[in-house]
């Protein structure tokens, strides 16, 4: 949210090491994971290293939706990947670097610190911090990967109220409220 969305050499003055710790969702169109991307090619172009806290990802025991095309890239979605991708930040960031997925294919000195006891088939209920003000709950992260599709339409999804994606509305239809029944915390 400033003039640059990636790091330049003045910003990384005096730095040794950079630390990841973003709470992710594992969905294509949310933008830490472009944000991830910048910094790493940030840092593999000025030789600083890169340390990536992984956090689980509670999307992450599925993956949905079409692939991204050349055609639409952007800072929505930088990559040919499904929109819900099924991987930790620390994995997808692995991905990037060894696919070669950055300006010039770059190689950023990457160390991802490994979360203990994720276990990629079960819900991850309640993250310890919330990823947005607009992702404040479980629901909204579980619905966000459908109802972010909606952005830049005239629909709203319940941004600036008290259940963003959560509800859908349009100034000329009703508005439609989601609920979900708890979910095990064994998928399968």
């Amino acid at each position: 949210y400033g003039s640059h969305k990636k790091p330049n050499k003045e910003d990384l003055k005096g730095v040794d090491i950079v630390v990841y710790d973003i709470q992710d969702v594992g969905v294509r169109f949310y933008t830490y994971i472009s944000t991830m991307t910048y910094v790493m090619e940030a840092c593999a172009e000025n030789n600083k290293e890169l340390i990536i806290l992984d956090r689980p990802n509670p999307n992450g025991f599925y993956i949905d939706g079409p692939l991204m095309t050349d055609k639409y890239k952007s800072f929505l979605g930088l990559h040919n990947v499904p929109i819900v991708y099924g991987m930790t930040c620390g994995e997808y960031a692995q991905m990037v670097n060894g696919e070669g997925w950055m300006k010039t294919k770059v190689k950023c000195k990457l160390t991802v610190i490994p979360l203990k006891n994720y276990e990629r088939s079960k819900f991850v209920s309640g993250l310890p911090v919330k990823p947005s003000p607009n992702l404040p709950n479980d629901t909204a992260v579980l619905l966000y990967p459908s109802l972010g599709l909606f952005e830049g339409t005239i629909v709203s999804e319940g941004r600036g109220t008290n259940s963003p994606f959560q509800v859908i509305g349009s100034p000329t239809s009703a508005t439609f409220r989601f609920n979900f029944m708890p979910i095990s915390n064994s998928i399968s």
